[in-house]
């Protein structure tokens, strides 16, 4: 679910959300339709590839991981590994913003996955690229939205 403002944010712990004031803007007035993603070609799409191509000029440093194998047991050790990693980062002062979305194993995935494996020297089928991370200092950020103990019971 895509919650756009901070009212739907507050009633609706979960999904993602939007707070960019011009997005904000056009839903109050009817004219935002969350029922379809933009076009390739849409400004918003446009500006949102713009921005990320900035994010990752400037990034001072990346974390990847990269396993032999792909096996099940193999992505939960992995997924703990980086756990511990974040942990220890966030301790020393530093932040880390995973970049998911290249690792991703779809069609249109298929140039931005085969580029990642090249550039960590992790060819398939044996090696995995399990995870790839910006890292540096970031400003502090509030927790995540969360929905209350009570939204998660279940009564019968």
């Amino acid at each position: 679910m895509l919650r756009v403002g901070a009212a739907e944010i507050e009633a609706h712990r979960d999904g993602l959300y939007v707070l960019d004031p011009m997005v904000v803007w056009l839903n109050r007035l009817g004219l935002f339709d969350r029922s379809k993603a933009p076009a390739p070609d849409d400004y918003a799409t446009i500006s949102q590839i713009k921005d990320f191509d900035r994010k990752l000029d400037s990034t001072p440093s990346f974390l990847w991981m990269v396993t032999e194998g792909n096996d099940r047991v193999t992505q939960v050790n992995a997924g703990r590994a980086y756990a511990r990693v974040q942990l220890a980062a966030t301790a020393q002062g530093l932040a880390l913003q995973p970049l998911q979305q290249a690792l991703q194993e779809y069609p249109e995935q298929a140039k931005p996955y085969a580029d990642v494996r090249r550039l960590l020297d992790a060819p398939p089928p044996g090696q995995t690229v399990q995870m790839w991370a910006r890292v540096g200092y970031a400003p502090p950020v509030n927790p995540a939205h969360r929905r209350g103990v009570v939204a998660q019971l279940v009564h019968t």
